[in-house]
């Protein structure tokens, strides 16, 4: 390929020099015709593609391309389009290359001979087997997306993006919600998917957090309930344990020959009373357990009811309105 573009640029060089004496003569014998380029454009679309020949020769090919470009801005002409695609073919931007070349055949079109044609055709087809193609998604709508720091396209993308084979740089921007970036290595011919998603933004609550559990609402009456059937299911474990102590030191007494009846009648009274108390705890502590279960199922927009616990010297109870 850099055997032609020196080719090509010879050409070019000879058909700016020609244009520039075409319009010198014109201009002293008649006046230019509409919307011809003025000798002074010629002369500095001459400069221009003369300066990038010679960095082109001297390895400098990012500073040639922007001569290349600037001399086909001045006096467009589809030769040195072949140029420009050398010059992107050697800073390895493939794509770009690729772009350049096909603009040359379509402005070119029937004033290339056949045997430049099929040259530039075979570098096409080489071309393409440098390139790859991205599907690129993200879950917001109008966000910017740049590759190696050039803007490609919002989304969401109607199609691939090509791109050169290598390590890319894929960025994608949305209006306050940031930039996301990833490095992708892709190779010549190759199609990849990248979805890049966005954290919510601030203040959008998740749907399961817009609901939150009625659990979170429970009020001082489930409290209370679940709090006094721990609280008296641990009495009546403890007043057991002790109710049957008692019982068993009343029938060891039973046992004792010497024993008085003022004794008997003594061990006998606590293991009853013990007894009792542990039935009443007991109980206490079921209905409590019973009333946080309801309060648990409960809606959370149902009114709480209003509940307490009254413990009596033989006897406990809920009070309240439900």
């Amino acid at each position: 390929m850099k055997s032609q573009a020196i080719v090509a640029l010879s050409l070019l060089v000879g058909s700016l020099v020609s244009a520039r004496v075409r319009s010198a003569h014109a201009e002293t014998a008649a006046p230019a015709a509409s919307g011809a380029a003025a000798p002074s454009d010629v002369e500095q679309a001459r400069l221009h593609f003369t300066q990038a020949t010679k960095l082109y020769k001297d390895g400098d090919f990012d500073a040639a391309l922007v001569q290349f470009e600037r001399a086909y801005e001045v006096k467009p002409n589809f030769k040195v389009l072949y140029n420009i695609g050398q010059t992107y073919f050697q800073l390895r931007q493939y794509v770009e290359a690729r772009d350049a070349m096909q603009r040359y055949t379509r402005e070119g079109a029937a004033q290339i001979d056949a045997e430049r044609l099929l040259a530039v055709n075979k570098d096409l087809a080489d071309l393409e087997k440098r390139i790859a193609y991205l599907t690129v998604t993200a879950n917001v709508t109008g966000a910017t997306v740049l590759v190696d720091g050039k803007k490609v396209g919002t989304t969401p993308l109607a199609a691939p993006i090509p791109v050169s084979e290598g390590q890319r740089t894929l960025s994608v921007e949305a209006p306050n919600r940031g930039v996301l970036q990833r490095l992708v290595r892709v190779a010549g011919g190759e199609r990849q998917s990248v979805d890049l998603p966005f954290a919510p933004a601030a203040g959008a609550a998740a749907p399961d957090q817009r609901a939150p559990s009625s659990k979170s609402h429970l009020g001082p009456a489930f409290w209370t309930t679940a709090i006094g059937a721990v609280v008296l299911g641990a009495g009546a474990g403890v007043t057991g344990y002790v109710a049957l102590k008692a019982n068993g030191d009343n029938q060891d007494q039973l046992k004792r020959p010497n024993a008085s009846p003022s004794e008997l009648e003594d061990t006998h009274s606590r293991a009853k009373t013990f007894a009792l108390t542990t039935d009443i705890l007991g109980g206490a502590a079921i209905v409590c357990a019973g009333v946080a279960t309801v309060l648990w199922f409960s809606k959370p927009n149902e009114a709480a009811p209003q509940v307490g616990l009254r413990v009596g010297p033989s006897a406990a109870s809920l009070v309240g309105q439900f």
